[in-house]
C-alpha cells in the first residue's frame, strides 16, 4: 500500500475545476438514475455525454462514478444495478464484461501518513479488467489491479492484487482457485449474429 503522495499514479489537487467536474457528472447520474426503463437511448446518450467511452454495455441503475472522463466500457457487457467506480484515476473495463449487483471499483486511494493525508489532492491507481471477465456480486477491486481476459471472480471477494487471465478466483484476499478450460470460443462474428438475432447490440 503506498504510504507516500508521490507512490499514486495519479495526484490531483482538488480545487474548483474538480469539484464542478464532478457536480457536473453526478447531475448527469441523477438523470440517469431516475430514468424510466424504456427510455434506454436517453440512458446511452447520458453515459456518452459523461464517460470517457462508453461502447454499447448495458448499465442497469443505479450506477455511480466520481468523474466519469475516467472510466472506459467497451461493449456487449453487461452491468447489474449497483455499481461504484471511484475513478480519480483511470478505469478501463473490457469487452463483454458481466459484473454482478453491488461490485465496486475503487481506483481512489489516500496516503498513510497523516501529514500527507490531510493535503487537499486526489490520489488513486489505474483499474483494468479485461475482455470476458464476469465479477460476482458484491466484489471489491482496488487500485492498481489488472484481472486478466476470460477470468471470472467469485462474489464477495476483495480483489487486491493483479489476476492472470482464464481463471476462476475468488476470497479476501482474492487468489487464483483453478484455471479454466473455456473450450472452442465463437468468433467475434459468431457473437454479434446472435446478439442481431435477438435484436440486441454486442
Amino acid at each position: 500500500m503506498p504510504d507516500k503522495l508521490n507512490d499514486f499514479s495519479t495526484k490531483l489537487l482538488i480545487n474548483q475545476a474538480l469539484i464542478d467536474h464532478q457536480i457536473a457528472c453526478r447531475e448527469s447520474l441523477y438523470d440517469f438514475n431516475h430514468s424510466r426503463p424504456s427510455e434506454q437511448q436517453k440512458r446511452q446518450d447520458i453515459l456518452n455525454k459523461i464517460l470517457k467511452q462508453c461502447q454499447g454495455t448495458h448499465i442497469e441503475p443505479p450506477f455511480r462514478c466520481d468523474m466519469g472522463s475516467n472510466l472506459s466500457i467497451g461493449k456487449g457487457g453487461f452491468i447489474n444495478y449497483g455499481l461504484i467506480v471511484l475513478d480519480i484515476a483511470p478505469v478501463t473495463i473490457g469487452d463483454h464484461v458481466l459484473i454482478g449487483p453491488n461490485v465496486q471499483l475503487s481506483a481512489a486511494g489516500h496516503p498513510v501518513l497523516l501529514s500527507e493525508r490531510v493535503q487537499p489532492y486526489a490520489c488513486g491507481d489505474p483499474i483494468t479488467i479485461g475482455n470476458h471477465v464476469w465479477i460476482g456480486a458484491g466484489s471489491i477491486v482496488l487500485g492498481g489491479v489488472s484481472i486478466g481476459d476470460n477470468t471470472v471472480i467469485g462474489a464477495g471477494s476483495i480483489v487486491v492484487k493483479d489476476i492472470p487471465s482464464n481463471v476462476i478466483a475468488a476470497g479476501n484476499p482474492c487468489k487464483v482457485l483453478r484455471r479454466i478450460e473455456h473450450g472452442q470460443l465463437p468468433t467475434e462474428e459468431e457473437i454479434q449474429a446472435m446478439y442481431h438475432q435477438l435484436g440486441l447490440k454486442a
